[in-house]
């Protein structure tokens, strides 16, 4: 050699050899081996990461998105004591998990007026998250906060053990 360094095992007389039969060279099987353990080291690292339940992000208009709100808008009309709808609905499920996020409109589509409801006080934005639990037949309100003005599910991962991956970014 002509004082290069390897990266790998270099060949030797002993590692290649024409074979005796034909022209062709045939490897070692220790040569064999090495050669097969960086082909599945490669092919591992290649491969795409596959989570048990990966996020899906259901649109709010399908049966499954509608069985997830149902609790959620049920909670929020609760809580505003008048009706109010959801707009911009964001839903990130995983592992029986789901987060919703949305912005609150009136019954006539417009931003909702928190007058004469428990929010008319105070520094309220027009959101609405919450975190539910359940499957495609039922869905339960685990938590949900209405005009939130900070990041408030920031915790809802630790505290109520549900997946982080459904979360927005903080």
């Amino acid at each position: 050699m002509c004082g290069r360094a390897t990266a790998g095992p270099s060949l030797s007389k002993d590692a290649v050899a024409p074979s005796q039969h034909s022209r062709e060279w045939v490897l070692s099987p220790v040569m064999r081996s090495a050669i097969l353990a960086l082909v599945l080291m490669v092919g591992l690292l290649a491969a795409p990461r596959a989570s048990a339940d990966p996020v899906s992000t259901p649109e709010p208009s399908s049966p499954e998105g509608q069985a997830i709100l149902a609790p959620a808008l049920a909670d929020l009309n609760n809580q505003l004591q008048k009706p109010a709808n959801l707009d911009g609905i964001m839903l990130r499920t995983s592992q029986g998990w789901a987060f919703v996020q949305g912005q609150i409109k009136g019954p006539d589509g417009q931003w909702i007026d928190y007058s004469g409801t428990p929010f008319a006080t105070g520094n309220h934005s027009k959101k609405y998250l919450a975190l539910v639990r359940g499957n495609d037949q039922s869905w339960q309100l685990v938590t949900s906060k209405v005009g939130p003005s900070d990041v408030a599910w920031a915790n809802w991962s630790q505290e109520y053990g549900a997946p982080a991956e459904i979360f927005p970014p903080s």
